[in-house]
């Protein structure tokens, strides 16, 4: 978590502001030497911070978080103790930092083109000294903490030489170790935070602007490339900063006028788009920041502000409609009333439909033609939708029956608007570091919702073949835990060893970048606190699959088989749509499945079928094969074995004779897919089960007598 306050003073805790005479041993001729000292004698701690103040959790992202801050004053620092040195500004800090601290180490040192000195007071009323920090450029100073207090820090930037006062600098925060330091402060000046920067250009209010990351482009620290936007707004409006590109990973950052810093990864858990929504609490100028998650991406992004006036305003409406026989119908014969309302990107719709005379039936349409559904909430009669929007313009609620030609009253409530516009006072993207555990938790207030799980998102730097172990613990929910590497690949596990509260992941890296880890449950909407760790391994572990590969199918269905005494009702639908919900679902090429009906499921074209597949699939594609249709089972010839210790064979009964389950087995070994998945719907299919998918990579369904 990053930023969880705005730049107004808190109130403070009295704290001893006089500064007493140390040790001379500590002075400024031990360079890159930290000084603790008890007290100040000029430096006021209630004073408020000309440079404005922060709050920040461990955890903060992006990471460093810099303060452009003129360096020096007119008061020697010698003056009050020989072991500071410098020139600083008497009595107000340059910058304060609230910080809640957790087990990372802080850093606070100064980027400048000129010798800059430090004093920190810091939460437990001692001083902190620094005039020169071993690494860093133009004799720049830092303190380092390894185990820093929660608490107030106020800062001082001096210069070292009377004639550098009133230069730029800037002040840097940082967990990262001090063998990065020089680094964050040569990529903060070489890359257009000072004589460098690139212009900043504003942005038109309701507008949409093309833009275009490159190579000359300043970088934001742990990101990528950037580009930087200005525009005003006013207190009471509602600014929706909305930035899409088919060519990198998307980032967004809106710095208000005060300081504080909002941010968003991936928008609805797409890493193409990335969107704010924010009501205007203060007037004035809002900076935005256009990057990519991962460095050294570039490519074009469309970026668009649309600003409104009042719309934090819950919206709250209910309609009280009948469906009847001279309302408009749908080409499958049901009858619909159509509602609209005007929607932005970031606010959150809700719509309740009920009624005592029909099984109702709800869909919304966005401006750009998606539509969503639901048929039953938590009864036929309750129909539900709860979506943030991510579209402007006119949306459609449809409301509609179950069945075709239903009719009778119903009651819609449509809200939309409420609460979506707030938003989130931390980035979306928490740092997990090795070997430090975080004690996270999944709730409302604090995490994602997509696809009506709560989601929390996690990244960590990984080098091609670095062994890592991801674990996931809660006592309070299912366990699900998503890695997703740079390339794009997902990695998957849900209960550990079995266990409902336990996920884990360990896997060798094959790439160098930044890796997401999401943490969820398997459950919708779950709660409760979890612990994530990230362990380095020192054995080398092959990745599971992705499931990044090709999905192929077999889906044979038979009603009707020779004669009319052995018909079953529905079967041959249930493998049409089988392979349907594959297609629409799970995105299977349609080619991808072989769909065998009826007088089609003949036992040649079902051992065709799965040699067309065992042709084509790799170990990275996904297999499935549904039957439904009779079961069978009969004495083996040979009697028990240990693979049939009962003596019989279970058998699918195709069109034109029956496949004994040793024969199916056979037949599964020539398949390289390296996940199956057998979905059997006939009388004695359970017993497939021993030939089957005994092996790794396989599992089985069965709907049997």
């Amino acid at each position: 978590m990053t930023i969880i306050a705005n730049l107004t003073q808190s109130p403070q805790q009295p704290r001893i502001s006089k500064l007493l005479s140390t040790s001379r041993y500590c002075s400024a001729f031990f360079l890159a030497s930290i000084c603790s000292i008890p007290n100040a004698n000029s430096q006021d701690v209630l004073a408020d911070p000309l440079f404005g103040s922060q709050t920040l959790q461990a955890g903060f992202a992006p990471d460093p978080l810099r303060i452009e801050v003129l360096a020096g004053g007119s008061m020697d620092a010698q003056a009050s103790d020989a072991s500071c040195a410098g020139f600083i500004t008497q009595e107000q800090p340059d910058f304060r930092l609230h910080y809640i601290s957790d087990t990372y180490a802080l850093g606070i040192f100064i980027a400048s083109d000129v010798d800059t000195t430090l004093i920190v007071n810091t939460p437990d009323g001692s001083w902190q000294c620094n005039d020169d920090f071993s690494g860093l450029l133009n004799s720049n100073a830092g303190v380092s903490f390894d185990s820093p207090l929660t608490g107030q820090y106020d800062i001082w930037v001096g210069t070292y030489h009377a004639e550098d006062i009133g230069a730029e600098a800037q002040i840097l925060i940082t967990e990262q170790s001090e063998s990065e330091w020089a680094n964050l402060a040569n990529s903060l000046s070489n890359n257009g935070l000072s004589s460098n920067s690139s212009s900043t250009q504003s942005i038109a209010a309701n507008s949409q602007t093309l833009g275009n990351l490159d190579s000359e482009d300043r970088i934001l620290p742990n990101f990528g490339f950037s580009d930087s936007y200005t525009f005003a707004a006013s207190s009471g409006q509602t600014a929706i900063i909305d930035l899409s590109s088919s060519q990198f990973d998307t980032y967004l950052l809106v710095r208000t006028p005060q300081g504080q810093e909002l941010s968003n990864d991936d928008f609805e858990g797409r890493t193409d788009r990335s969107l704010l929504s924010i009501p205007i609490a203060e007037s004035g100028e809002y900076e935005v920041t256009v990057s990519s998650f991962l460095s050294n991406e570039t490519g074009q992004y469309t970026l668009s502000l649309a600003i409104d006036d009042d719309t934090t305003r819950p919206i709250s409406r209910t309609e009280t409609g009948q469906l009847s026989a001279s309302d408009e119908q749908l080409e499958s014969g049901e009858y619909i009333d159509i509602y609209e309302f005007d929607g932005r990107p970031g606010h959150r719709m809700q719509a309740d439909l009920r009624s005592d005379h029909f099984d109702t039936f709800l869909m919304l349409i966005t401006p750009s033609g998606a539509q969503f559904e639901n048929d039953d909430m938590d009864s036929i009669s309750h129909s539900f939708l709860d979506m943030t929007l991510d579209e402007a313009g006119p949306y459609k609620i449809v409301v509609t029956s179950f069945a075709a030609g239903a009719t009778g009253q119903y009651t819609l409530q449509i809200n939309h608007n409420d609460s979506a516009a707030t938003p989130t006072t931390h980035s979306e993207i928490h740092r997990l570091v090795a070997n430090q555990p975080i004690e996270g938790q999944l709730s409302e207030e604090e995490s994602t919702l997509i696809n009506n799980k709560l989601e929390n998102t996690y990244w960590f730097t990984g080098t091609i073949n670095d062994t890592f172990r991801i674990d996931l613990n809660s006592d309070d929910f299912d366990t699900y835990l998503r890695l997703i590497t740079p390339s794009g690949e997902e990695i998957e596990n849900d209960d550990f060893e079995g266990s409902l509260s336990s996920s884990s992941i360990s896997l060798t890296l094959r790439e160098t970048g930044r890796y997401r880890v999401v943490v969820t449950s398997y459950d919708d909407s779950a709660t409760g606190l979890y612990d994530l760790s990230l362990f380095p391994q020192s054995e080398s572990i092959i990745a599971p699959s992705s499931g990044r590969g090709q999905i192929y199918g077999i889906f044979a269905g038979i009603s009707d088989y020779p004669g009319s005494d052995a018909d079953l009702m529905f079967t041959d639908q249930d493998a049409l749509r089988a392979r349907d919900a594959l297609i629409n679902g799970a995105g299977m090429p349609a080619e991808n499945g072989i769909l065998l009906l009826n007088s089609d499921a003949t036992l040649a074209n079902f051992r065709s079928a799965i040699e067309t597949i065992a042709s084509k699939s790799t170990g990275q594609d996904t297999f499935v094969l549904f039957y439904s249709g009779h079961g069978d089972r009969v004495v083996r010839p040979s009697g028990p074995n240990s693979a049939d210790p009962d003596g019989l064979d279970e058998t699918i009964e195709l069109y034109d004779g029956a496949l004994l389950d040793d024969e199916l087995a056979q037949l599964f070994d020539t398949v390289n897919a390296g996940t199956t998945l057998l979905v059997l719907d006939s009388c004695f299919s359970g017993g497939f089960a021993k030939d089957l998918v005994s092996k790794p990579g396989r599992m089985g369904l069965f709907s049997s007598e």
